[in-house]
């Protein structure tokens, strides 16, 4: 972590270079603490209710559009459904970075706000491009099949993959360029059967994630 690195020459330079058990008990200490704030951040029942969110929102949508002939679409009742799904994920998210933030301020605080502005941009431009997409007269089954079930998938997951990446974060690293290789990947499948096809990489990928979050915490 860039942080304890920083704070750990900071004392070796404060003490000439010597060995203070102090600084060691404060370093550890912190240490300790960031690694369960990283915990706290993304736990394991968080990612499981992403998982079943994502399965049951995906699953709605892929019900909604199969045979279809030619391809339209999901109903306007299907998108709201996901939507409040999508509400409930975000605002598990967000209870659970604020538990993972309390007591934290200064550069660590504006660093989180940094990188939910990055995440929330990444999202609106997937929207605003699938706009323009509809206005140069590309078919529905792109603009309402293969773009919006993959390109969510590739945009976040690259985003997240970098944030993580920067955090030393290497299970949500891992993760996340899994749900990239998902989307991608699914984009062959078809526009009503990519919904089926993504939906059940990310619930997979995202059930491991869980898991191996569970380990981590107990080792």
């Amino acid at each position: 972590m860039n942080g304890t690195r920083d704070i750990n020459e900071t004392a070796a330079a404060d003490n000439g270079g010597g060995f203070d058990p102090q600084a060691a008990a404060d370093l550890m200490q912190q240490t300790k603490q960031e690694a369960r704030r990283q915990f706290e951040a993304t736990p394991p029942w968080l990612s499981l209710v992403q998982a079943a969110v994502v399965l049951a929102a995906y699953g709605a949508i892929w019900l909604s559009v199969r045979g279809q002939h030619p391809y339209k679409g999901p109903s306007g009742l299907v998108i709201l459904v996901v939507y409040v799904l999508v509400a409930v994920v975000l605002r598990a998210f967000i209870v659970a970075r604020r538990r993972a933030g309390a007591g934290v301020g200064g550069r660590s605080r504006r660093l989180r706000r940094a990188e939910m502005t990055a995440v929330v941009v990444a999202i609106a431009a997937v929207y605003v491009f699938m706009g323009a997409l509809y206005h140069a007269g590309v078919s529905d089954a792109v603009v309402y099949g293969v773009y919006p079930a993959t390109a969510l998938l590739i945009t976040g997951g690259s985003v997240v993959a970098g944030l993580a990446a920067a955090r030393e974060d290497w299970s949500v690293f891992g993760a996340a360029l899994a749900i990239v290789a998902v989307g991608a990947g699914s984009a062959f499948a078809g526009p009503a059967t990519v919904w089926a096809v993504a939906g059940v990489g990310v619930f997979i990928v995202l059930l491991g994630r869980a898991g191996v979050t569970a380990w981590l915490q107990r080792a």
